[in-house]
């Protein structure tokens, strides 16, 4: 009996054992066309693994991917794709860096800032007030995100005015008051859920016994 421990490690273990022994025969076949063939049979097989995933040229290209890289890249066949290099599928990804500019305010997002710096760019005309009604709703409501206690819209006036430098002003505050975000109600948990249950059932059962 040969356990798993004393054989060979598998190299993509979803496509499992034989597939592994088929593909590393495939190295082995001296004729060019009977290798080809071989090659063409053992992808047909890996489909299998992928049975729900449709039939695109982004998954054929992973098989044939995945077949070199079985072999160790010494399968020599006339692929439909070119074999892909070692060092290109091998090397890590290169560390993607994290924003390092510094948010003001941050209830309130980089994106309200972008569109302050870019409000300040126009003159001063109904443009303009119409582009600061906007950015001040949009404040509103990313506040009332983080604090949903309550909410001041002389608050957002003056944060328009600090981030702004003083050269942004809200001149319309109707539309500002207007906007109303309603406050969803906390989701119980299960104590608070079944002390609520059972206070209904002591409630109905004080009524049938003919309490007040």
């Amino acid at each position: 009996m040969h356990y798993n421990t004393s054989r060979s490690k598998l190299i993509i273990p979803e496509y499992g054992r034989n597939v592994q022994q088929m593909a590393l025969h495939i190295v082995d076949i001296a004729d060019r066309k009977e290798r080809n063939k071989a090659a063409q049979t053992v992808i047909q097989t890996m489909t299998q693994v992928h049975p729900y995933a449709k039939d695109s040229e982004e998954l054929r290209r992973k098989l044939w991917d995945h077949l070199y890289i079985i072999t160790d890249y010494k399968l020599d066949v006339d692929g439909p794709y070119p074999k892909p290099s070692p060092e290109l599928l091998e090397s890590k990804p290169k560390t993607m860096g994290y924003p390092s500019s510094k948010i003001r305010f941050k209830h309130y997002g980089k994106i309200a800032e972008g569109l302050i710096k870019k409000a300040k760019e126009y003159t001063d005309g109904p443009e303009r007030d119409a582009l600061v009604e906007s950015i001040a709703g949009l404040m509103k409501k990313s506040y009332m995100t983080w604090n949903q206690s309550s909410i001041n819209d002389n608050i957002i006036i003056n944060d328009i005015g600090e981030l702004s430098g003083g050269k942004l002003t809200l001149k319309d505050t109707t539309k500002l008051s207007a906007i109303q975000v309603s406050l969803a109600p906390k989701p119980l948990n299960n104590f608070s859920r079944n002390n609520k249950n059972k206070k209904k059932g002591n409630k109905k059962k004080k009524y049938r016994n003919g309490g007040f």
